[in-house]
């Protein structure tokens, strides 16, 4: 196991989609700091400009739902031409386990998961300490915000993960996986907020609470924060779907034919 997620760690690294992606991603967020630097300035009051407690507020309502897709970004990173050069399909004929294979790939998106995100987000508050000037008076406030949204919406993103990795290990087509893993995070939710609209049943409205997305959205209002308790059901929630996902994946991912 533990060789053969070095192989995985090596290879990941050297893929130059890795790196694009990255790029893509700080010219992205170089241009929302940038945004808030135009803004402040179009301010004459100092005291009305934005700082790095806007920007990490910011975070706090995009970042749930932005950082659960991010996690089928570098699953796909992960097994970036698996199928095309049939790198999958050696690795097990030539007797690597598949529980190997599968909890290594889960392990190395999980990894990347979170080398991307620590970069991504030490780019995005060095270019606000740069372009913002400061920290601003309610930094401290705002940081205890991001801190508790981080703490929740992190197993769920792990549940993410591993539905990637569940996802890309099942079908070979990364545009198939793509549709999936929207689907099955989005459909459900949508269904149960119409039928909880047409018949009002209380327990379809906890129904759809418990579900990945509704959790995210909780903390993007800022729900962690104002119960500190909501973080215990989003760790809930995680690990749940985690196995789930993983469980499902691995049953199919065993019987599958590679080609």
């Amino acid at each position: 196991m533990t060789h053969y997620l070095s192989g995985e760690i090596f290879r990941t690294s050297r893929r130059n989609y890795l790196y694009i992606a990255l790029a893509i991603c700080a010219a992205v967020l170089l241009g929302v700091v940038a945004l808030f630097a135009y803004a402040n300035s179009t301010v004459e009051d100092p005291n009305g400009r934005m700082h790095l407690d806007m920007l990490l507020m910011f975070f706090v309502n995009f970042l749930p739902s932005i950082g659960l897709y991010f996690t089928l970004l570098v699953g796909d990173m992960t097994f970036s031409e698996e199928y095309k050069i049939q790198t999958m399909r050696n690795t097990i004929f030539y007797g690597t386990p598949r529980i190997t294979v599968f909890l290594g790939k889960f392990a190395n998106c999980l990894l990347y998961c979170f080398l991307v995100m620590v970069v991504l987000l030490a780019v995005a508050f060095g270019l606000g300490a740069l372009l913002l000037g400061g920290f601003g008076a309610a930094f401290g406030e705002c940081f205890s915000a991001f801190s508790m949204m981080l703490a929740g919406a992190i197993p769920l993103w792990i549940a993410g993960a591993a539905l990637s990795t569940a996802l890309f290990c099942n079908i070979s087509s990364p545009n198939l996986v793509l549709f999936s893993f929207v689907g099955i995070f989005i459909l459900p939710t949508n269904f149960l907020k119409l039928i909880n609209w047409l018949l009002d049943i209380p327990a379809v409205g906890t129904l759809r609470s418990l579900l990945i997305t509704s959790r995210l959205d909780e903390l993007a209002k800022g729900a962690a924060t104002d119960d500190p308790m909501f973080l215990v059901t989003c760790w809930v929630t995680g690990l749940v779907f985690t196995a789930a996902f993983l469980i499902l994946g691995y049953i199919g991912f065993s019987r599958k034919e590679i080609k």
